[in-house]
């Protein structure tokens, strides 16, 4: 993956790449890769759009509907639904990307900062019904092999906290300016 990127059209490329990482980890039904692939995904686009001028309002609120569905669907319920949604996705990028160029075929080509994907994605856990985000985190951290780990929840997970130090993890946690609760756990 590029680690820097000089214009929103070096962005698209990155994105549209991280979309593909998306739909064939779906596609293979390997869920907890398309829930870290998706949070790649999710972020990226976020701190894309916060790069967009007014005239995108709508681009970038349809961009967000979608992304709030695919965030709280489980995927390994209903995977065609999921990768249908995630072609729609797809099609909102490619919008997206064409509105830009429209508006000013300098502004997509301009410099812009970097869009850093590579960070380790935050799982977004929000809209789960307990005890959903506590297996979930559990899933992932057996299965990340030491990796550090980013949730974000409704609230603070002040029962989680027992939970993961009993296990041999550390966690920090700070609350979200949207009203969540972001953690990072860790291995001790």
């Amino acid at each position: 993956m590029d680690t820097l990127n000089d214009s929103l059209d070096a962005q698209h490329r990155q994105l549209a790449r991280q979309l593909e990482a998306v739909v064939a980890a779906g596609r293979a039904g390997r869920w907890s890769e398309y829930q870290l692939q998706f949070g790649v995904l999710r972020d990226g686009l976020m701190r894309h759009m916060a790069f967009g001028q007014e005239a995108l309002r709508e681009e970038h609120a349809r961009l967000r509907r979608s992304l709030e569905m695919l965030g709280a669907a489980a995927p390994e319920r209903d995977p065609e639904g999921c990768l249908a949604e995630l072609d729609e996705l797809g099609g909102l990028m490619r919008s997206l990307h064409a509105a830009e160029t429209a508006l000013d075929p300098q502004y997509a080509t301009g410099p812009v900062p970097p869009l850093a994907l590579d960070e380790p994605p935050a799982m977004d856990l929000r809209g789960l019904q307990p005890p959903e985000p506590i297996v979930r985190i559990f899933h992932a951290l057996e299965r990340g092999a030491g990796a550090p780990l980013r949730v974000i929840l409704p609230h603070e997970p002040v029962p989680l906290y027992g939970l993961l130090r009993e296990r041999g993890y550390s966690y920090a946690g700070s609350p979200r300016p949207d009203g969540g609760f972001e953690v990072l756990i860790e291995r001790s």
